[in-house]
């Protein structure tokens, strides 16, 4: 690797430099690159550590974070060494690069940009695209046994997706970034299943018939088998999900019915690769019983109040959100929400109708949405900075669920260690 001493000498200055780079949650598509060409070609400077660890590969509108954090767990409890790359990060950027499920250090993360500095300037990767350089070569590097990589927006040109996996996952398809990847679910899906290659096995979760005929007709071409979930009968109830394969109930710490599918692409998963990652069926009932949820995925915020934060930024993962929160047997329900502009609609507030109080945090940046633009007659109230101590001390017997984009969380968290 090339390196360009005192350059990098300490995390605040990678911290600098990330601040220079457009980020998707700031401006949106600005912020993304549509081809995977600078990406192949830093990598291949760096002597293509993407090819040097085996990989699963997982994309999906919703769900895919889940499935990757029930994959490292499950491996990691078998024994294997993993690696794990996410995004976006909740509260600190090394988040996104696990091994072994911890979080890599500061000093990693300079040792890496310390190396690779020469490079920054010549290929000058987006936020996303670097993070992903960055995973692939620290996995190299740690020797992982293997990884598992969640895409960041689509599929065939997401940056991830130079990988030659052992298996590929879509755990789910609906309408999200529409603008981007296409306004109907067949589009979607086709971007989607870029990630299938020739011959490698494919995972797929639930999804509307329309995409799975497209997801079929390219596992189909690059003569991929293909798996469903449906085929476990996956099933929710009170926490437990039971699957008809291998015949198993299991008590789990999830709130949402649509985990039983998460749990269900997990056991497929495995069971493609046992030959290769043999993992006991102790081992994966420990590992997804066992599992402490995935932060920001109905995690409960305060250890006082029934307070909890969902990341849910499309109309999927908010009908999924608010329709667990309606089981719970709290009274009073209160809403608390911070979208991007371009994911909020009227389909979305729609669902938020019912809840006794309504409210909305306008988050940084020129993709951010705020209260302006919602129609008055659905009266939410602006919930501010200002005042944030005061009316969420008027909420303490209710049941909040703060929900939206995962840009929200950090926000929250702060939030909650004042009171």
């Amino acid at each position: 690797m090339y390196s360009m001493p005192n350059e990098f000498s300490h995390i605040k200055d990678v911290e600098r430099y990330l601040h220079t780079l457009p980020r998707f949650s700031m401006v949106g598509a600005k912020a993304a690159n549509f081809s995977l060409k600078k990406v192949k070609n830093f990598l291949q400077e760096l002597g293509n550590p993407h090819k040097n660890f085996p990989s699963i590969h997982v994309a999906g509108t919703n769900g895919k974070g889940t499935v990757c954090h029930l994959l490292e767990a499950t491996y990691r409890r078998a024994g294997y060494k993993t690696g794990l790359f996410t995004s976006p990060h909740l509260i600190s950027f090394n988040e996104r690069f696990r091994i072994l499920g911890k979080p890599i250090s500061d000093k990693k993360l300079v040792a890496f940009f310390a190396q690779a500095s020469s490079l920054l300037d010549t290929y000058k990767l987006t936020y996303f695209e670097l993070s992903t350089v960055i995973a692939f070569t620290l996995f190299d590097h740690e020797f992982v046994d293997i990884a598992i990589i969640e895409t960041g927006l689509g599929g065939r040109l997401d940056a991830t997706n130079v990988l030659l996996p052992l298996l590929s996952v879509i755990t789910s398809i609906s309408y999200d970034h529409t603008d981007i990847l296409g306004e109907d679910l067949a589009s979607i899906a086709w971007e989607k299943a870029g990630i299938i290659k020739k011959k490698v096995p494919c995972i797929v979760g639930k999804v509307p018939e329309e995409a799975y005929k497209v997801i079929e007709e390219h596992a189909s071409k690059q003569n991929a088998p293909l798996y469903e979930a449906e085929q476990l009968n996956p099933s929710f109830s009170k926490k437990n999900i039971t699957l008809s394969e291998p015949n198993i109930t299991l008590k789990t710490s999830f709130f949402e019915p649509v985990n039983a599918w998460n749990v269900a692409m997990t056991y497929q998963s495995i069971q493609c690769l046992k030959d290769r990652f043999p993992v006991s069926e102790e081992n994966f009932v420990a590992g997804i019983e066992e599992f402490p949820g995935v932060p920001g995925r109905f995690e409960r915020m305060h250890p006082n109040f029934p307070w909890y934060f969902s990341g849910s930024h499309n109309l999927e993962g908010i009908r999924s959100t608010i329709g667990t929160i309606k089981s719970f047997k709290n009274k009073r329900k209160v809403i608390v929400m911070g979208m991007m502009k371009d994911k909020i609609s009227k389909e979305i507030l729609d669902e938020t109708l019912g809840f006794a109080d309504r409210f909305f945090y306008k988050l940084e940046g020129d993709r951010a949405a705020s209260l302006a633009g919602i129609p008055s007659h659905l009266h939410m109230k602006a919930m501010n900075d200002g005042d944030v101590e005061y009316m969420l001390s008027e909420l303490k017997t209710s049941l909040v669920i703060f929900t939206g984009s995962f840009y929200f969380y950090s926000i929250v968290k702060d939030w909650m260690s004042r009171m």
